[in-house]
């Protein structure tokens, strides 16, 4: 059975079927579960069960996720070694592999800097294997730290409006970034600026909840 959740309750999956249009709890206590991100409302999933159970709520036997409401509002990360950097690259090695991430535009979180030999996860668009570029690099030594829980992005200014701005990244991409709260118009064409957002930068409107003025 496939079906959307509509409702989670500890162990409980309340789900609307796409077969039948019924609505039914299923008890996953015991289910073998395949899942990139917790459950969360909206969740495409599959559900095996008993065939003839009469049970209620419905002991589940495994459930997969198909498709993750958090996924598609989480821009996709790499966790690996640091080979070298500079400013405006990186070099992530995975599993023998070596990958060349741009991080001109990324939001840097570590204590002693980019060091090589260190673990870091990258936050990244793109494909890792042409030069994905990176929002957010995180070393291991801040992985438990506040500010690693944060999403921004680093680019210039090139336009601005009282409730939307517009940022360059270093590829010369454009990223669009709105809010009620914020009047951008207090910033110029050619500034760079820092701008903490919730969702994943890849939105065609991007939510600002708080710029830094770097430079």
């Amino acid at each position: 059975m496939t079906g959307v959740i509509t409702g989670i309750n500890g162990d409980i999956l309340t789900v609307l079927s796409d077969d039948d249009g019924n609505e039914k709890d299923y008890d996953i206590s015991k289910a073998e579960v395949s899942q990139e991100f917790p459950f969360s409302e909206g969740d495409l999933v599959e559900i095996m069960f008993p065939y003839e159970t009469t049970e209620d709520p419905v002991p589940a036997i495994s459930v997969e996720v198909l498709e993750s409401v958090i996924a598609q509002n989480t821009d996709p990360s790499a966790t690996g070694t640091v080979k070298e950097a500079d400013d405006t690259t990186l070099t992530l090695e995975m599993e023998g592999e070596s990958y060349s991430i741009n991080i001109a535009n990324a939001y840097v979180v570590a204590a002693d800097g980019i060091a090589a030999g260190k673990e870091a996860t990258v936050t990244y668009i793109g494909d890792l294997d042409d030069e994905a570029m990176a929002v957010k690099v995180v070393m291991e030594d801040s992985y438990d730290t506040e500010e690693a829980k944060l999403n921004a992005f680093v680019g210039k200014v090139v336009q601005s409006e009282e409730n939307n701005i517009v940022l360059e990244s270093a590829n010369e991409d454009f990223y669009t970034f709105v809010s009620d709260d914020t009047d951008f118009t207090k910033y110029s064409a050619g500034e760079t600026l820092r701008i903490f957002y919730t969702g994943t930068i890849t939105d065609k409107e991007i939510t600002a909840d708080k710029v830094e003025k770097l430079k």
